[in-house]
């Protein structure tokens, strides 16, 4: 009777390890993991801010971007993580075929968002728009570049939980897909900040 016990007090162990100690554990790790990328991001977009407000001359390079695809894919990246919010909520209530359909919705929109910066870059570059003709163009590139890859990334991510949700892994899925949405809302409100300061600030900065 008392190995019983012993046995049924183990496994409670490591359900609660696995469980509620476990997410919270991963929650703080993302959390870690989103603070030293908005360092990186915030260095980044501060220079550039600096640098515009003393460059009013890049306001007509900035009107060399093409605002109707940054707006496709501002809306393809807004919509992709709405349905990544509605895949975490499939999977906490036990709902695996729906989970897996809304990621596999917003892989598809994080691939049309690459596919779009792809075509505008192939654009920029047609017309001779590289990161090495000024300061404008490099800030555009690394930080649409840099954005991306943390896009890709995301991608990567998502699309494994969706394959285990596929087969049949819901209770592998707790958890790891609500923490997988806070990273990709992360990679969507750095689009929020770059798309307007990017592509909408077309104004003289400082005489």
């Amino acid at each position: 009777m008392d190995n019983v016990t012993a046995v049924d007090h183990a496994e409670y162990e490591v359900e609660d390890y696995t469980g509620p100690a476990g997410t919270t554990a991963g929650r703080l790790g993302v959390w870690i993991l989103i603070s030293s990328e908005i360092t990186i991001f915030a260095g980044l977009l501060g220079s550039y801010i600096l640098f515009r407000l003393f460059h009013p001359e890049w306001a007509e390079e900035s009107a060399h971007l093409n605002i109707v695809l940054g707006t496709v894919n501002t809306m393809l990246l807004l919509t992709s993580n709405f349905f990544m919010m509605k895949a975490s909520t499939a999977v906490d209530q036990g709902d695996q075929k729906k989970s897996a359909k809304l990621m596999l919705i917003t892989v598809a929109l994080g691939l049309a968002f690459l596919v779009v910066k792809g075509f505008e870059y192939a654009a920029e570059f047609s017309h001779g728009e590289f990161p090495s003709k000024n300061t404008f163009w490099s800030f555009y590139f690394l930080l649409t570049g840099l954005h991306g890859t943390h896009i890709l990334g995301g991608l990567v991510a998502i699309t494994i939980l969706w394959a285990k949700a596929k087969n049949n892994a819901l209770g592998e899925l707790k958890g790891r897909v609500a923490l997988t949405g806070l990273y990709w809302s992360f990679v969507e409100v750095v689009w929020v900040f770059l798309f307007p300061l990017l592509y909408l600030l077309r104004e003289g900065g400082a005489k």
